[in-house]
């Protein structure tokens, strides 16, 4: 979706784990899924790190093994934490077809055995059809046009760069489980992640 409108910005700081950060709300409407989160640690430069990571509810807050999602997103903000970037968060589950159609695709793969990829074709979804429109310009808000982005997703690097905006591709590999194992597998032969393990 291309955005023309100037979101309204909200921002307060927040004491983590990792530190402090100032944490900013982007909206651009009145449905959840219309505010992006960006948790920033300053100073930022050419050399700061930016992670643009889409919801997961399962994985982030219900902590199911089947995903990499948590785990991608503490070590973003402690890479983060130690240097310098954004956290962008967007509120899209399920690679942008919503969390009802993830939660049918996780029913199709617990139940008939097929994997997210076949589970979205068989529902007639595009695998991945997210946009990175507002998310380059929440970039562009912190006055960057070159990102050091952490990410094993290929798509995410040409819809970045599709927006006028430089990108360094940083690995970003979580180590496979005996659960996660299918997941990440269908990943890389399927959508293209870029993950070493499965060379």
């Amino acid at each position: 979706m291309v955005t023309n409108s100037t979101p309204k910005v909200a921002k307060t700081p927040l004491e983590t784990k990792y530190g402090h950060f100032d944490l900013y709300c982007f909206q651009w409407g009145t449905h959840e899924e219309d505010n992006i989160l960006a948790l920033v640690k300053a100073p930022l430069d050419r050399n700061s790190l930016v992670r643009v990571q889409s919801a997961c509810y399962t994985g982030e807050i219900f902590s199911s093994l089947d995903c990499d999602c948590h785990d991608q997103l503490e070590k973003s903000l402690e890479s983060i934490s130690l240097r310098s970037g954004i956290f962008i968060y967007v509120l899209c589950d399920g690679r942008g077809a919503g969390l009802f159609n993830k939660v049918k695709a996780l029913a199709l793969y617990a139940n008939e055995g097929i994997d997210t990829a076949d589970a979205y074709r068989k529902m007639h979804l595009p695998l991945d059809p997210r946009e990175y429109d507002r998310v380059a310009s929440v970039i562009r808000h912190f006055g960057l046009e070159e990102v050091n982005l952490l990410t094993n997703n290929p798509r995410k690097v040409d819809g970045i760069q599709a927006s006028g905006i430089s990108v360094s591709r940083l690995p970003l590999e979580i180590a496979a489980t005996s659960k996660s194992e299918p997941y990440l597998r269908t990943k890389a032969s399927k959508l293209g992640h870029l993950l070493s393990q499965f060379k």
